[in-house]
C-alpha cells in the first residue's frame, strides 16, 4: 500500500470510527430497558456486581444459565466503571456494533478493494434494523461482531497462517457470547473451501490450533456449568437452545419460509431494494465463476439465512449476522456506479441517512420499560427488601426485578389476587388503571390502598 493509499485508508478508517461512534454512543442511556431480554441479561450482570460472584450467575438470586456468560461479564464490568444504569447495559453491543462496521471495512478491502469496503461499512452502520440492535443491549451485536472478525481472519489466513489462529480466537470469544450460534463460522468456512476448491486451507496445522484454541476459551465455562449446574445447565443450554429452539416455535415466535425474507424487506432499510439485485448476483456470479471473493460472502449470507429459516423458532434480530455479508453486496453494487473520487459527497449523503433515521427510525428511542421505571422509586421506599411485589395482569419481571430489585411474581385473575392479597401481609402490587377498576370495590375489604402511581401503573399496598 503506498503512501496515498495509507492516508486514504486511515482517514476513511477514522471517518467510520467517528460515524459509529457517534450514532451507536450518543443518547445510549435513554430512557428504559426492555423486560426482553434486554433486562434479563442487565440483571444477571446486576448480581454479579452485588454479590460479587462472577462465576455462579444468578437472576433475583435464583441459578440462571441460560446464555453464556461473556456479554454479562463485559456488562457487570461497565457498570463497575460507570454504575447501574442503561448506559452501562447496552455500552457491550454498541461497541461490538462499531467494531462489526470496522470489520466490515477491513474485509471488504481485503476481498475487493478499500471503496468497496467503505461503502459496505456505511451501508452496514447506516441500516436501521442493524443500528437499532446495536444500540440495545442483547447478544446479537456482539454475535454478529465476532462471527464477523472470525470470517474475516480466516481470509487473511488463506495468506499468512497466524491470522487462522486470530480466526480460532473470535470463534471461541462468539461461543462464549451466544453459544451454539458461533457454530455458524464453521459449515460456511468449510462448504466456502469445498466450493473455492481450497479445501487445502483446513489440513494447515494453523487452522486446527485456532479450532483447539477455541475449544480452549469456549470449554472450560461449559465444563464449570455442567458441573455446578448440572440439569439446569443441560435443560436450559442443550435442550431449550439446542433442541427445542430448532423444532418447535418457543413462546409463540413463529414464521413461515418467508419470514426472515419478510424481515429484510421491512427492516433492511434503505437499502433493501439494492440488496434483492445484489444478493442474487454474487449468487449468480459465485455458481458461474467460482470467484472465491463471491463464493466467500455468498456462503456466508445463504448459509445463515438457511439455517434460521430451517430453526422453529424465529425472532427478527436473527438475522443480523448476515448484515455484514449482505452489506458487501450493496457496497460492491454502489460501487459500479458511484466512483472513490465523489468521496466526499457520499459521506455528506451518509451523514444525512443516519441523521434522517433519528426521527424516521427512532434509533434514539429506547423507552421500553417506562412506567416501571417510573414507580420503581416509590416502589423501593415504601417496600422491604425482601418482599415479592406482585404483578396484576401484565409480564414484565425482568424490568420490574432490574428497577426494583424486588421479588417478582404474577397474579393474572381476581382468585388468584384475592388469594394472596388475603394471605400476605405485607402485600404489594404493581397494576395498570384499567385492570385496576375490575378490583377497586375489593380493595377497602381487604386492607389496601393505593400506595403511589406513574402514568397509568398503579401500586397497591398493605
Amino acid at each position: 500500500m503506498n503512501l496515498k493509499s495509507q492516508k486514504s485508508f486511515l482517514a476513511e478508517f477514522l471517518f467510520l470510527s467517528v460515524l459509529a461512534s457517534f450514532f451507536l454512543l450518543f443518547n445510549l442511556g435513554a430512557g428504559s430497558l426492555a423486560s426482553w431480554d434486554e433486562a434479563i441479561y442487565a440483571g444477571v450482570a446486576k448480581d454479579i456486581v452485588r454479590s460479587g460472584d462472577w462465576f455462579r450467575l444468578t437472576l433475583g438470586g435464583e441459578a440462571w444459565s441460560d446464555k453464556p456468560p461473556l456479554a454479562i461479564w463485559a456488562t457487570a464490568f461497565f457498570y463497575k466503571i460507570f454504575g447501574i444504569n442503561e448506559f452501562s447495559s447496552r455500552l457491550f453491543s454498541a461497541l461490538c456494533g462499531i467494531g462489526a462496521v470496522l470489520v466490515t471495512y477491513l474485509l471488504g478491502e481485503k476481498l475487493f478493494n478499500r471503496w468497496t469496503g467503505f461503502l459496505g461499512a456505511l451501508v452496514l452502520l447506516s441500516s436501521s434494523h442493524y443500528i437499532r440492535f446495536a444500540r440495545f443491549g442483547m447478544m446479537d451485536a456482539p454475535l454478529t461482531f465476532f462471527l464477523s472478525l472470525s470470517l474475516y481472519f480466516f481470509w487473511r489466513g488463506r495468506e499468512r497462517n497466524r491470522y487462522l489462529i486470530f480466526s480460532g480466537i473470535a470463534i471461541g470469544l462468539a461461543v462464549m457470547t451466544k453459544g451454539f450460534a458461533a457454530f455458524l463460522v464453521f459449515p460456511i468456512v468449510w462448504i466456502y473451501c469445498v466450493w473455492a476448491r481450497e479445501s487445502h486451507i483446513l489440513t494447515r496445522s494453523s487452522y486446527w490450533i485456532g479450532v483447539m484454541i477455541a475449544v480452549g476459551i469456549a470449554l472450560p465455562w461449559n465444563l464449570y456449568e455442567l458441573t455446578t449446574q448440572g440439569d439446569l445447565f443441560m435443560n436450559d443450554v442443550v435442550g431449550r437452545h439446542l433442541f427445542a429452539r430448532t423444532t418447535m416455535a418457543l413462546d409463540g415466535h413463529a414464521g413461515n419460509a418467508y419470514f426472515y425474507i419478510r424481515t429484510l424487506v421491512n427492516k433492511y432499510h434503505p437499502w433493501i431494494l439494492v440488496g434483492i439485485i445484489s444478493a442474487p448476483f454474487f449468487l449468480f456470479k459465485a455458481a458461474k465463476d467460482r470467484f472465491e471473493e463471491f463464493v466467500f460472502v455468498t456462503v456466508w449470507m445463504f448459509f445463515i439465512l438457511i439455517v434460521i429459516t430451517l430453526v422453529k423458532t424465529k425472532l427478527p434480530w436473527h438475522v443480523l449476522p448476515i448484515y455484514p455479508a449482505l452489506s458487501l453486496t450493496v457496497g460492491y453494487v454502489l460501487g459500479r456506479f458511484i466512483k472513490e473520487n465523489q468521496k466526499n459527497m457520499v459521506q455528506i449523503i451518509f451523514v444525512l441517512i443516519m441523521a434522517l433515521h433519528v426521527p424516521y427510525s427512532h434509533i434514539f428511542d429506547h423507552d421500553y420499560s417506562r412506567t416501571i421505571k417510573g414507580i420503581a422509586g416509590t416502589v423501593r421506599q415504601k417496600t422491604e427488601n425482601s418482599q415479592t411485589l406482585y404483578l396484576y395482569s401484565f409480564h414484565e419481571s425482568p424490568a420490574a426485578f432490574f428497577y426494583t430489585g424486588r421479588r417478582i411474581a404474577y397474579l393474572d385473575d381476581q382468585n388468584s389476587f384475592l388469594a394472596v392479597a388475603k394471605a400476605e401481609k405485607p402485600f404489594a402490587m404493581l397494576i395498570q388503571e384499567n385492570n385496576l377498576k375490575s378490583i377497586q370495590g375489593k380493595l377497602p375489604g381487604l386492607g389496601i390502598s393505593v400506595a403511589g402511581s406513574f402514568e397509568d401503573l398503579v401500586l397497591l399496598k398493605k
